[in-house]
């Protein structure tokens, strides 16, 4: 049984006065049965328990009201300190960043690159660019890690959004896969075939760019433009022919008998874009590139040692519940690098937006200048 302070208390006070058992007992009367020796013996043997009981809580009480007392005060401290470390975590200042797929987030927890933050960072996941610029745009967050495509589309419309770092995929880990139903072996062999694309991405420039160098008219293939979840699901139903698309499509796809015909090597720039709009720039500029330093060093840090990328890999593929062995051999054929903004990267931007227009992607081109701003370099350059 467990005790309150009260009833410990109210025992404690009650127990010298209970009278003895004798003084208790009334005179027998000659009319009435004597109890027997047996009856007798339980009498005294309760009494002597209840005698010992009160006896044991009156001796105890003052030790257990002494922990009662340090207990109460450790509590009220307890209590004091929590309303102003509330407080405290409040005026900390947050930066909402929108991530595809755990990617950044991973990362950033693998290198421990933010454990001393001046700032908190709530990850938001997206599945893919497309809604992280459009959130970006549209002030649900402050920064986005997504493809340039999306990032080009959008600041054309005349979108306020900027690029404030570049990082660089692998270009061998940005790949135009055959299925293994077909016979599909160079891009010649795309002829009149159906090529599963994701419009504006990297999978239409590489496509697009790949039928250009082969000699071919752009519409030598058929389209069919779906997301890269679905792309990779099609050509594994054997729906398409072949897709363009990158890690962790690519492994999935080569595991499951896919061909390479092209990677994006000496063909697409396979940029992507650390975004934002002039109006958090103009409010956050020094979180935004405290941020952009800090991603920076965790890109460093993951190709300084396989083991890091190891643990990178580790690390996503428990939030993705995705085979560990399949992040490991995306990360370490990606080997994702970080850049700061150069005259050849935002040539680079141009050409893209200039090919689009091209092929009728996008109606009018743009001069990119505007949408990049190099002034975030001095924070990558001082981490360096």
């Amino acid at each position: 049984m467990t005790y309150s302070p009260s009833h410990l208390a109210y025992t404690a006070h009650i127990a010298p006065v209970v009278p003895s058992l004798e003084r208790h007992t009334p005179a027998p009367d000659i009319a009435a049965p004597l109890p027997s020796r047996a009856a007798l013996i339980r009498a005294t043997l309760a009494q002597s328990a209840r005698s010992d009981l009160a006896t044991t809580l009156r001796n105890r009480w003052p030790a257990w009201r002494s922990r009662l007392r340090r207990a109460l005060v450790i509590g009220l401290s307890v209590a004091a300190i929590l309303p102003f470390t509330s407080v405290e975590a409040q005026e900390k200042p947050v930066l909402v960043v929108g991530d595809q797929a755990f990617n950044a987030q991973s990362l950033f927890e693998a290198s421990g690159v933010l454990r001393d933050a001046p700032y908190t960072v709530a990850w938001k996941q997206f599945p893919a660019g497309t809604p992280v610029i459009e959130a970006v745009n549209a002030g649900a967050l402050d920064i986005g890690l997504q493809g340039d495509g999306p990032v080009l589309f959008l600041a054309a419309q005349g979108a306020p959004i900027k690029v404030i770092g570049i990082y660089r995929d692998s270009p061998d880990s940005v790949v135009l896969l055959a299925g293994p139903h077909t016979q599909i072996k160079t891009v010649e062999d795309l002829k009149g075939k159906t090529v599963a694309i994701t419009r504006g991405g990297w999978s239409q420039q590489l496509v697009q760019a790949a039928l250009t160098s082969a000699g071919l008219p752009l519409d030598a293939v058929k389209y069919s433009y779906l997301a890269s979840v679905d792309s990779a699901a099609a050509l594994q139903a054997g729906k398409v022919d072949a897709t363009a698309t990158w890690e962790p499509y690519v492994s999935r796809l080569r595991q499951a008998g896919a061909r390479t015909v092209v990677t994006a090597r000496g063909l697409i720039a396979a940029q992507s874009y650390l975004s934002t709009t002039q109006k958090v720039i103009e409010t956050k500029r020094e979180l935004l590139g405290d941020f952009v330093q800090r991603y920076q060093r965790a890109r460093d840090w993951s190709l300084a040692d396989s083991r890091h990328i190891d643990r990178y890999a580790d690390v996503w593929a428990a939030k993705s519940r995705i085979d560990p062995k399949l992040a490991h051999q995306w990360f370490s054929t990606s080997r994702v690098r970080y850049e700061p903004l150069t005259e050849a990267s935002i040539a680079e931007a141009q050409k893209s937006v200039d090919d689009f227009v091209k092929t009728g992607t996008l109606a009018k081109g743009f001069d990119v200048r505007g949408l990049f701003d190099p002034s975030f370099n001095k924070f990558t350059q001082a981490a360096r």
